[in-house]
């Protein structure tokens, strides 16, 4: 079968879709009909652009927050949602009318909402068009990928395309098409034809040389309709070898004809994979993780891939900026190394794990990493305990003051309203945050959601959870009748079991209250905030003009001096302060009590049996040059 793959909205407008890309790049691997690709998303821009009549930046940064900060909201699904059988048949201006209801309730801005009102306005004619001219190239089959916001998307152009020729084939995949969601898309949307549970390379191959639907009915993964029900075949765990290096040549295409592509060039990330699965998640599951699905088996690449992957990237397209789609990066073999070594100016993403030490940090950017994701969640180690990090406190700190050393953006997210949650868990970094100021500070802070497939969703009894059925925003996105909403919800509503509740729930809810505002002030001052150290011969400058709690310039010489390097990047304190009484004579005690007013001012982060100097050191040497130190440092993993 001819095959056309689709990126529907609201993949990023800077990020060709790295499943089409990988999935098309099958064809001049094996044997079969030709697959093209369609990034609808950029038609989308284009189409919009004109219909609000407004500035195309103006609309691209509209784009970006709907696609990325309102997604827990479904504002994305919903705006394509007019067209979906079932939703015709309520009075569309009292859907609209209730859904801007619903989005003022949750604090969106009214110029949004406005926005987002009008896009649904507009919807209905982009997906005509689009499906006319999907039909019109004369395919077979048309696959859709869905992850995020491009579940409905892909509904109302899939069910255009029916409309205008039922004998094509309509397919999708994709994180939203994963177990059980996947077969409750099909009982729900009957225009649907298959789905692809899993990943997709062996269904996209089989159908390639497949030369009608009974072809199909043995390919892993692949659900198809079967007289009055579903025939499945269970989808395989494959190996990451088997995933080529994705071709994003339409994407550039496309670019280059939209008439603003401009604005989005210069910031293209080219996305690349290096592994599946989670080899953490193997291991323990973090309780509110429900990201990988049911690929949650660990598969990596050699590590001897990654140069080369980069390389055939950057030298076919002409970009340089790189962004892993991995959930986590490799322990061993990840490649890093080499990438280093190549001196080649390509800076990259990868989601990371957050106890990851000087030498791992310093090769990260030595390698051209200039954002990281790390799995932080929050700076308190009992409430990561709760939520099975394998990290404390203590990791999670040095990790951002690594990364601020050496200009390493890290975007990350700081959870709240676990189950168990005390409040000493709150106050401890209510206390803390004062102190790191000029540390990153988390993207965004939230309450801990309930996502199909987490540990929360599979074993809600095991933490005191009672699941109450799937999101608000589903009852806007699904409107049919009959529509298996619970089947069709990644994120749920819960609450705590009955005798869970807890008597100081209004004291938890105000501590949280000010958590959110304390994050807020952080963010406003970091920019200002300043805690840096210099290295002399034998004297260390502090400079410390943190506001509100700085003590401005401070030169420590003799034991101070030493004790201080010695805690530099984490360090055990009974090995730091024997080593420095031994070299100085100065009685341990001293020692101790210098610690301890350190630990007071907040200079330095004690836990347990350690110490972290929370300031940074501004070695005056590019953030290279001071990788290369640390990818050769033997400081405390």
């Amino acid at each position: 079968m001819k095959l056309v793959l689709v990126a529907p909205p609201w993949n990023s407008l800077y990020r060709p879709s790295i499943q089409i890309a990988t999935l098309a790049a099958l064809s001049t691997e094996e044997q079969g009909d030709p697959i093209s690709a369609v990034y609808g998303y950029l038609d989308w821009f284009e189409y919009a652009v004109g219909f609000l009549e407004c500035d195309p930046e103006q609309f691209a940064a509209v784009y970006d927050t709907i696609g990325e900060e309102l997604y827990g909201l479904g504002v994305g699904d919903w705006i394509f949602g007019g067209g979906l059988p079932g939703a015709g048949d309520a009075d569309e201006a009292s859907a609209t009318a209730e859904y801007g209801a619903f989005l003022r309730e949750q604090g969106v801005d009214e110029e949004i909402v406005a926005d987002v009102l009008r896009l649904r306005e507009a919807a209905p004619r982009f997906v005509a068009d689009l499906a006319e001219r999907l039909v019109d190239d004369g395919a077979e089959c048309f696959g859709f990928t869905t992850s995020f916001s491009q579940l409905v998307p892909s509904l109302a152009i899939a069910v255009a395309i029916k409309e205008r020729a039922p004998d094509r084939l309509v397919l999708l995949g994709g994180a939203n098409c994963d177990r059980p969601m996947g077969q409750a898309v099909m009982h729900a949307y009957p225009f649907v034809d298959a789905v692809v549970e899993g990943e997709g390379e062996q269904a996209v191959n089989a159908l390639t040389r497949a030369k009608s639907v009974d072809d199909l009915a043995a390919v892993p993964g692949i659900v198809l309709r079967h007289e009055d029900g579903l025939r499945t075949a269970l989808p395989t765990i494959q190996p990451v070898e088997s995933a080529p290096v994705p071709k994003y040549d339409a994407y550039f295409e496309r670019l280059e004809s939209l008439p603003w592509g401009d604005l989005i060039a210069p910031h293209v990330a080219l996305p690349f994979q290096m592994s599946r699965g989670c080899w953490w998640g193997e291991k323990l599951q973090c309780t509110f993780c429900g990201e990988n699905g049911s690929g949650m088996v660990y598969r990596s690449k050699p590590g001897s891939q990654l140069v080369d992957t980069l390389r055939t990237l950057t030298e076919r397209h002409g970009a340089f900026n790189t962004y892993a789609v991995d959930t986590i990066l490799a322990k061993n073999d990840n490649g890093l190394a080499a990438l280093a070594d190549a001196e080649v100016d390509i800076t990259t993403f990868f989601e990371v794990k957050a106890n990851l030490g000087p030498r791992e940090v310093g090769e990260l950017r030595a390698a051209g990493v200039t954002m990281v994701q790390p799995g932080i969640e929050s700076l308190s180690s009992g409430a990561l305990k709760l939520l099975r990090k394998g990290a404390t406190s203590w990791h999670n700190l040095r990790f951002l003051v690594l990364c601020q050393e050496l200009g390493i953006d890290a975007q990350w997210n700081l959870l709240s309203a676990m189950p168990d949650e005390s409040a000493e868990m709150l106050e401890e970094q209510l206390r803390l945050i004062p102190f790191i100021t000029h540390l990153a500070p988390p993207s965004t802070v939230s309450k801990v959601r309930v996502d199909r497939y987490s540990p929360y969703f599979e074993k809600p009894d095991e933490f005191g959870i009672e699941l109450r059925g799937p999101e608000k925003k589903y009852r806007f996105i699904h409107r049919g009748e009959g529509v298996d909403r619970t089947a069709l919800a990644y994120s749920f509503e819960h609450g705590q079991q009955a005798g869970k509740e807890r008597d100081d729930d209004a004291a938890m809810l105000a501590l949280r209250r000010r958590l959110g505002a304390r994050v807020g002030l952080w963010k406003k001052l970091h920019a200002q905030s300043r805690f840096s150290f210099r290295f002399g011969p034998n004297v260390t400058v502090v400079h410390d003009y943190r506001p509100h709690v700085g003590t401005g310039r401070t030169v420590l010489r003799g034991a101070d001096d030493l004790l201080f390097r010695s805690l530099v990047h984490g360090g055990r304190l009974m090995q730091a302060v024997g080593r420095v009484g031994e070299q100085t004579g100065t009685p341990e005690s001293r020692l101790h009590e210098r610690v301890s007013e350190w630990a007071a001012c907040g200079w330095v982060h004690l836990e347990g049996r350690r110490g972290l100097v929370l300031a940074v050191r501004d070695g005056m040497r590019d953030e290279l040059g001071r990788a290369a130190a640390l990818r050769g440092s033997d400081a405390e993993s």
